[in-house]
């Protein structure tokens, strides 16, 4: 941590009480409750808020950490209950400071969590965000012994000699298939499809908006893991998620939807030692159709810094819209037993990925039969988007036709009202929350980080097809949510922050003993059922809508990663980060974290 805090913080409303580890293992102490901030920091020229519990005080003064000197002060608006947190806060706006440092927030005797204010404070969390991927690779062995002091060994060697659990006219049950490399979905080892066409996607589309923000040598690669020299490093990551869904694509162009074991793998299992069989399961098209989507901006992204690799993503593209022509009803194939060891990401429609599929192909070819098939289904296309997921990836399709010049003019202005339309509503709900997050009140559930992040990243994208301010000023309010200004002053991104997930759900941390930062875990999840400790927490008593996590091992619902969750925290990263020469004492973590079986 930077410095010592005066108090001890209870992060679980009541449930436990979290002691965080200096350097050497000491114990560290917490902020004061109630004083709100962004753990990481505040851009020098960008709006300056902190949310305040209220106690009655109207004043707040910013202390410069190295001088312990006051250097602001101003006014606490006037006290406003919060419905979702249930708290009454006060706003602290402290924007006119511009000088780089290190601050704290003081009102009466509280401090806030150290934060800084510089042009480029989120530098370092991008990079450990982008970084959480090679970090979760699978079969490429690697020692991280500069950052994080991860090892992974030879893992899951078997994907090379997977076997089809099902049979139909282009596999028998049992075939041997090498479905080796590519990413784990998140804190478990199972590798799908859906999650990682659509991670691929963002990374790529975080890249082509802001391509001078990443650069080589970026990443900072553990021994182990070879890079192109003529790609950036995150663009080299996002070939290595691309060569895997390559391998899950079959002779007709449809893709396999999933790889994973029979049985979920324990804790104590490396990727190494779950030798577990592992097999290949179900076709899908909706899972199919987010393949080729992101073989279709992969085509685009790469075409200038390697034009073979991108014909060849090109080619696979054209697989995919042929099968998919070929196939106009949707699938999602079952067979019993596939769910046993792995999630299902069921979905039995397909419209909303065919039309991404095909505003990509659009995008990137200007080929008018793609127009065709959006024009054959305008009513779909020009209705308001909620935000992307990978179950309905609409507002994703929009924004691809938006960017794509000399399209049909009536059909972009229907979509660009229903796109802009949306984005002011998160614009009004970001305002009217008492700390200018995003998430309705039916938002707080499962990987509801993902959805505040998700709706900010919306908001950049409306900012490329219309530029206002407030949608660049809404978005970063979601960076300021995901570092810790919210009501349980947690920070929801592993390993940044004073105050992170000390036990994500995390199969490499708990087997290896290494934490992995940069990871973005799910969050409050208000809705009861996600799993065993969440519901037996809601069900304890009352619980505020935004209150309800745990930073348990066990509390998938609320405390595990997933590559698309990170994704969104990603894109978001990649628009305010500059790029910068940073070092491995610059990325490492500075502090200790528990593991629960170590």
């Amino acid at each position: 941590m930077r410095s010592k805090k005066r108090l001890c913080q209870l992060v679980l409303a009541g449930i436990a009480m979290i002691a965080a580890y200096g350097e050497g293992g000491a114990l560290a102490e917490a902020a004061d409750a109630g004083m709100h901030v962004d753990q990481v920091g505040y851009l020098t020229d960008r709006s300056k808020v902190a949310m305040v519990t209220d106690t009655g005080d109207t004043k707040f003064s910013i202390v410069d950490t190295k001088s312990n000197k006051v250097v602001f002060t101003g006014d606490l608006t006037t006290a406003k209950k919060d419905a979702m947190s249930e708290e009454t806060l006060r706003k602290a706006d402290f924007s006119a400071l511009k000088t780089p440092g290190t601050y704290k927030l003081k009102v009466g005797n509280r401090e806030s969590y150290d934060f800084e204010i510089g042009d480029n404070v989120y530098a370092v969390p991008a990079v450990q965000t982008w970084r959480s991927y090679t970090l979760s690779r699978s079969g490429n062995p690697f020692k991280d012994k500069d950052v994080t002091g991860l090892e992974i060994k030879k893992g899951h060697l078997q994907d090379k000699k997977a076997k089809v659990y099902f049979s139909d006219k282009f596999n028998k049950k049992g075939d041997i298939v090498d479905v080796s490399g590519g990413w784990y979905d998140a804190g478990d080892y199972g590798k799908y499809t859906t999650t990682g066409a659509l991670a691929a996607a963002e990374l790529m589309l975080a890249y082509e908006a802001h391509p001078d923000h990443f650069t080589k040598g970026q990443l900072l690669f553990p021994d182990g893991v070879k890079a192109e020299a003529k790609l950036p490093d995150v663009l080299n990551e996002v070939k290595y998620e691309l060569n895997f869904l390559k391998k899950m694509q079959r002779k007709d162009g449809s893709t396999f939807h999933k790889v994973a074991g029979m049985q979920w793998p324990g804790f104590d299992k490396s990727p190494d030692t779950d030798t577990q069989d592992r097999y290949i399961f179900s076709t899908c098209t909706s899972s199919t159709a987010m393949y080729g989507a992101s073989l279709a901006i992969g085509a685009r992204v790469y075409k200038e810094l390697d034009g073979g690799y991108a014909k060849k993503l090109m080619n696979d593209a054209r697989k995919v819209w042929q099968y998919l022509e070929n196939t106009p009803n949707p699938i999602y194939r079952v067979d019993e037993g596939q769910e046993s060891g792995s999630g299902p990401y069921n979905k039995n429609t397909d419209l909303e990925e065919r039309l991404w599929f095909a505003a990509e192909m659009l995008r990137t070819t200007g080929d008018k039969k793609y127009e065709t098939f959006l024009l054959k289904n305008s009513d779909r296309m020009s209705n308001e988007p909620g935000f992307f997921t990978w179950d309905n990836t609409l507002a994703l399709a929009q924004f691809a036709f938006l960017k794509t010049d000399g399209v049909n003019q009536n059909l972009r202005a229907a979509v660009k009202k229903a796109f802009i339309d949306y984005a002011d509503k998160v614009v009004n709900k970001i305002s009217a929350d008492g700390f200018n997050c995003s998430l309705a009140k039916n938002e707080y559930t499962w990987a509801s980080t993902k959805n505040a992040l998700t709706q900010g990243d919306m908001l950049l994208m409306a900012y490329q097809i219309e530029p206002r301010q407030e949608y660049v000023d809404g978005a970063l309010a979601q960076i300021h949510y995901m570092f810790g200004r919210n009501s349980l002053d947690k920070s929801f991104l592993t390993g940044v922050g004073d105050n992170p997930p000390e036990h994500p759900h995390n199969r490499i941390h708990e087997s290896t003993g290494a934490y992995v930062p940069g990871l973005l875990v799910g969050g409050p999840n208000a809705v009861s059922g996600g799993d065993p400790d969440q519901t037996k927490y809601l069900e304890s008593g009352h619980v505020a809508i935004a209150k309800s996590y745990l930073d348990v091992l066990m509390s998938w619902s609320t405390n595990e990663y997933a590559i698309d969750y990170t994704g969104t925290a990603a894109y978001a990263l990649a628009w305010f980060a500059k790029p910068v020469n940073l070092t491995a004492d610059n990325i490492k973590l500075k502090r200790a974290f528990p593991s629960i079986t170590k």
